[in-house]
Parts: structure tokens; sequence; C-alpha cells
């Protein structure tokens, strides 16, 4: 999917084509997180639309309440109006999305480039089962079935007082889901924030149930001060973030399927690993420290920072979803930084997308490495061995996007087979760096020795 972005924040063009991996670096304040957030909310899929070709389909289910709809027919009649519905539906999102006013995003506009062929493919590849339901579920309205391998999508209606308009919604949003399915089944975003979420997301819900209690005691409307609460100034992001953070009890009853990621994580970057009490209080577990359980306001910024990753990919994670992380190298030594490249690397080989956003040249040079020994070179085996790589360390360049914002535009960065990324960004801070470094050396010894020539 290549998504084109115009007047977003500070960025007045550009665009992304996202890819297994995608890496957005650049200064400070260029945009990065207005993209970032943007492309969430766009995979997430978080935004009501309605197509205008359903209410036909609905007439038809109503005479006979079992209706089908050709995946063929459906993309060759209405692929483009439903892209561009899909746009329009998400620019309206905007607003809600990063939590501010609609004049914000009057000028911008987001356009989607998508391949028809290829996301009905995948469309027809998967499987779809969903109900819609007030209540108990046995009591459903609309139930909409697709098999594995199959182009007929089957729609079944029992007798509804249900308005046209919820109707509509839902089948929309099951078909975005469907098609868009080989973008992205699920996302995560682990916003900048996170060190601090992570250690006061108790704090920030007591607050808000606090309210709510005040709010009845005194005979306030409790339902116009939650609405207060949900509207507070944070962005979807970050408040999807919180919610994961107070729902930890319930998610970690599910298993995920990087839980050996996970475990990396902790052994190689925080020697340790965390636990979540039944009340969802994090405890993190040195080793060696004799099973001693610390809170996590008492652990390293490192271990404050890592715990939404770790317990992500433990619970939730599932091949075909997407990882977002803004600034993954927060509190790294520079050593860790090149051990998170070779993760997510390997997430990536494993079927999680990835999307990173950085200002760390350890890191873009550490993915160059991996980006080259996917080569087929006749050393390779033997540097891998020299420095500590895993045999499978290896980043196939045609499976990552990579771009800089700068100068309020997003260009695509350069690759160069011998080298791998060409990030001007960085060498040009470094090249400043050491010929400043270097200027102010020798001006010292120079006017040392002339000290010396003067005794």
């Amino acid at each position: 999917m290549n998504i084109y972005f115009e007047q977003l924040g500070p960025i007045n063009q550009g665009e992304i084509n996202l890819n297994d991996f995608t890496l957005l670096c650049g200064p400070n304040n260029t945009g990065k997180t207005y993209a970032m957030y943007s492309l969430y909310g766009l995979l997430n899929k978080h935004f009501e639309v309605y197509f205008d070709f359903l209410p036909d389909v609905l007439r038809q289910l109503a005479e006979k309440n079992v209706y089908q709809v050709d995946l063929r027919d459906l993309m060759a009649q209405h692929f483009d109006s439903m892209i561009r519905q899909i746009e329009e539906s998400f620019h309206k999102q905007l607003p809600r999305l990063f939590s501010v006013d609609v004049s914000e995003f009057s000028n911008t506009q987001i356009k989607l480039t998508l391949d028809r062929d290829v996301l009905l493919q995948r469309a027809i590849d998967n499987e779809c089962k969903t109900k819609l339901s007030l209540g108990k579920e046995k009591e459903w309205f609309l139930y909409i079935e697709k098999a594995a391998n199959q182009t007929k999508l089957t729609l079944s209606l029992r007798e509804t007082n249900l308005p046209q308009e919820i109707l509509i919604a839902f089948i929309s949003a099951h078909i975005v889901k469907l098609i868009f399915s080989h973008i992205s089944r699920r996302c995560f975003l682990l916003p900048a924030e996170r060190s601090g979420l992570n250690l006061f997301f108790k704090e920030l819900s007591s607050i808000r149930n606090r309210l709510l209690h005040q709010a009845q005691k005194d005979q306030f409307n409790a339902m116009a001060v939650l609405q207060d609460i949900v509207a507070a100034r944070y962005a979807e992001p970050v408040s999807d973030y919180l919610e994961f953070l107070n729902s930890l009890d319930a998610v970690k009853q599910y298993k995920g399927q990087f839980c050996a990621t996970a475990q990396e994580i902790e052994n190689k970057i925080l020697k340790g690993q965390y636990e979540v009490s039944e009340h969802g209080e994090v405890y993190f577990l040195p080793h060696n420290s004799g099973q001693k359980k610390m809170p996590l306001h008492f652990t390293s910024s490192t271990v404050k920072t890592f715990f939404g990753l770790v317990f992500y990919l433990n619970h939730l994670a599932q091949k075909g979803d997407c990882l977002m992380i803004d600034e993954p190298e927060l509190n790294l030594h520079p050593e860790n930084q090149r051990t998170i490249v070779r993760i997510l690397v390997a997430l990536v080989n494993a079927g999680l997308k990835i999307i990173v956003s950085t200002h760390s040249d350890y890191f873009v040079r550490e993915l160059n490495n991996l980006i080259l020994f996917n080569r087929d070179f006749r050393q390779s085996a033997e540097l891998k061995q020299k420095y500590g790589y895993a045999p499978t360390d290896a980043l196939d360049r045609r499976d990552i996007s990579a771009y800089l914002f700068d100068h309020n535009k997003i260009t695509p960065l350069q690759f160069i087979p011998d080298e791998g990324i060409i990030a001007e960004t960085f060498d040009k801070v470094i090249g400043s760096l050491n010929q400043s470094s270097h200027d102010i050396y020798y001006t010292i010894q120079e006017e040392l020795e002339e000290q010396e020539a003067d005794v």
C-alpha cells in the first residue's frame, strides 16, 4: 500500500510505501510521529465508512434474508469508489485520531494506491465469519460468512428493526477488514511516551475512577464526565496503549506466537523477567536475584521502557500483525540498540510486519549490516561467527522501505548494494562532530606548542 500525505502537520508532501519493514528517520519535529499515527489509524481501520453500493445490497437482502456478494464483481465494479470513500472517511477521523480540533486538518490530503489484484486474491484466500448482535451472541441480526479460497461473501439477515445505517457500517467495516488483510491483521503501537505510561497507568486509571465516583456522589452527569475523560488530550494511539495497560490481567490469559522472542529480549537486554499480578501490577525479577520481585518504579529506565513490547510479544502478537515502535532505541546502550535491530529483523522474517521511527545512527548501521548479510558472499558465515551474529541474521533488501523526514517532505532513502541504506542525515552530523573534535584537539595542541616555544 502506498500512502500519499499532503499538508499533514509539518509535512508539506510525501509518500510512504509500506513494506514488511518500514523505517522512518530524520531530525526532530519533521513529522515522523504524524506519519506514524496516521499509518496506525489506517492499519487499525478504526474509522467509519459507508460504501454507497450497500443500500442496493440491503434491499435484496431484506427480500431474501440471504444474499451473496461475489468479491470479483465487487472489486471490478466498485474498487476505485471504495478507495475514495475510505480516503474520505479516514480524513474525517484525523481530528479524533490526534485529539485536536477539526481545523488542524482542513488542508490535509491522504491518498491511497493499492494493487487491486493482490488485495482481491488475499481476500479470496481468507476466511471470514462475524455476527452483528446486541446482548447475547446467539441473538444475532446479521451474519457474514466467507469460506477460505472462495469468492462468495454470504450475508444472512434475521428480522430486525435496526437502522440501515448500522447495517451498512457493519458490512462496510468487515469488507474493509477482509480486503485489507494483505496489509495487516491487527496493529499495535508503542508510543514514545511508553516508559512513563508503563509507570503511571494505574494512577491515571485511579484518577478516572475517582472522578466518576465523585460525579455520582455530587449528582453530576456521570456520562458527561466520562465523555470529558474520553476526550482528554491523548492521541488515539496513546489512549489505545493505556487501554492495553489497563487490561493486562485479561490479556495475559492469551498466548502470542512470539514468546521465544520475548524471552530473548528478557535474557539478552533486560537480564530478568516481568511478572503481572492478578490485579495488573507489574513486577520485575532480575536474574540471580533469588526470585526477589521489584516493583516497576524501582527498576532501570530500560526495564520500564520494554515492558509493553515484551508483554505484547508474549500474549498478543500473531503472524501478519503490524508492530509499530516510536523510537525503539529509547534508553538503550548502543550495543543493545544493535541487539534490538537483530530481534526486530528476526520478527520480520518470522511474519510480523514492523514500522519504526528512529533517530539512531547505530540502529540504521546495524540494519545495513543485516541487509548486507543477505548477500551471498564467501566469508559471510565466518564474519557472523566472529561478530556474534546468528546464522539467520539477515534482511532481504526487497523487504524494507526507508524514508527520510526533513525540509517538510518525505524522501525515500537511497540503497547502494555494497553499503545498504544511505542516511545522510546521520552522516552529516557525525562528519560535523568529527570535524569539530578534530579542530578543537589540534587548536589546543598548537597553543600548547606555542606556549612551550615561548618558555
